[in-house]
């Protein structure tokens, strides 16, 4: 063996060498993290987290190419998978997380989205059930859907976030397609009755506008209807769902991308009992009540836009037991900890009577949720 190569590969022992004592020197710091994490109830998987560390070591090496790239992604993304294995070793109790509907549901896929594939996830009939186990601390996190960009808002989940006390400690928007699902090998034709939940035919009204003759009926989601038509066995029966769920229950698509909108995004929100203000927050949202008087809300508003704020939203919710009178729900960008932010906000509350900050957390862009 030549002396050259004999040099070359004492070089690659001595880089191995350096190599191995920093992975130990990682997986140390990891594990400090892990006991962080079991401290707080967090859970293992941080999908941004490993984005930011991916896009890091890509951007330290701007001039060489892509397979070089390529292959630094994979030995980093091979470290990180050994370092949350390792994890899951030494949190014994994982955190569990909630989410509304079945596996195949698009909250089913919101969740993984946000928290991966391998997590303890709890699924949850109704969205009052699952605020219901955040509170008894069955769950740590729950994951609802909070608005659609073609439907508006989920009524139901604004009025139970004015119920507890709880925050919403994350958000991101994943694009929905509906789909019009059979057994494989059934036609448009024979399609005589169709299950969805009620957002899945409100989303696809245009669609079954040209089918008068089928007989919709609502059911409690998406993946669920999926779930029956596939128990069923009925030609004649389909369902609206996504993707996810004609997998799951091997059904075929009759009709892919059934939605009136093609821009069609859902906003999903992660819940917790407690507040999570982030590095980087700047999305606020807010809950409260004013006097049933002229100028109230005005006054209130006012507070926050004579300051320079940007309000990203508002909705108003009736007040349970009061005819006529209203909650209101207002996001606005900006960060807690602004002393111009607080001050506004604390002379924006003088004019309420309830007042809740439901968060402060980071703004998120349509699509911001993929599980690719």
């Amino acid at each position: 063996m030549s002396e050259e190569i004999q040099s070359l590969r004492q070089q690659i022992n001595e880089v191995d060498e350096q190599l191995a004592e920093l992975f130990d020197r990682r997986m140390t710091i990891s594990k400090g993290v892990a006991l962080y994490k079991k401290e707080h109830n967090l859970p293992i998987f941080d999908k941004e987290r490993e984005q930011q560390v991916l896009a890091r070591v890509v951007e330290a090496y701007p001039h060489r190419d892509q397979a070089f790239h390529k292959s630094l992604v994979t030995f980093f993304q091979t470290v990180m998978d050994l370092s949350k294995e390792s994890q899951k070793q030494w949190i014994t109790d994982q955190v569990a997380i909630g989410y509304y509907g079945v596996p195949g549901s698009f909250s089913n896929e919101a969740l993984e989205c946000f928290f991966g594939t391998d997590g303890v996830y709890k699924s949850y009939r109704t969205f009052e059930e699952e605020f219901q186990a955040l509170a008894e601390g069955e769950i740590r996190y729950g994951v609802f859907p909070i608005e659609n960009s073609t439907t508006g808002i989920i009524s139901e989940v604004y009025d139970l976030l004015a119920a507890y006390d709880f925050y919403i400690v994350r958000e991101g928007s994943l694009r929905i397609e509906q789909n019009l699902l059979g057994l494989p090998g059934a036609t448009l034709e024979e399609i005589t009755e169709v299950y969805s939940h009620a957002q899945g035919f409100a989303q696809s009204a245009e669609f079954f506008s040209g089918h008068p003759n089928w007989t919709l009926i609502p059911f409690y989601s998406t993946a669920k209807s999926a779930e029956r038509v596939a128990k069923e066995q009925d030609p004649r029966k389909a369902c609206v769902a996504g993707k996810k769920a004609a997998k799951l229950h091997g059904l075929e698509i009759l009709q892919a991308g059934i939605q009136d909108n093609s821009q069609n995004f859902t906003r999903f929100v992660v819940i917790s009992p407690n507040m999570e203000v982030p590095t980087g927050a700047n999305k606020i949202s807010l809950y409260f009540t004013l006097e049933h008087k002229p100028g109230s809300l005005f006054a209130a508003l006012e507070e926050i836009s004579k300051r320079g704020l940007n309000m990203l939203k508002i909705e108003s919710r009736p007040i349970k037991g009061q005819i006529w009178e209203y909650s209101f729900f207002v996001d606005l960008e900006g960060n807690v900890d602004d002393p111009s932010v607080a001050d506004a906000l604390r002379m924006a509350r003088q004019h309420c009577i309830d007042w809740k900050i439901l968060g402060n957390y980071a703004l998120k862009p349509a699509g911001s949720l993929s599980s690719q």
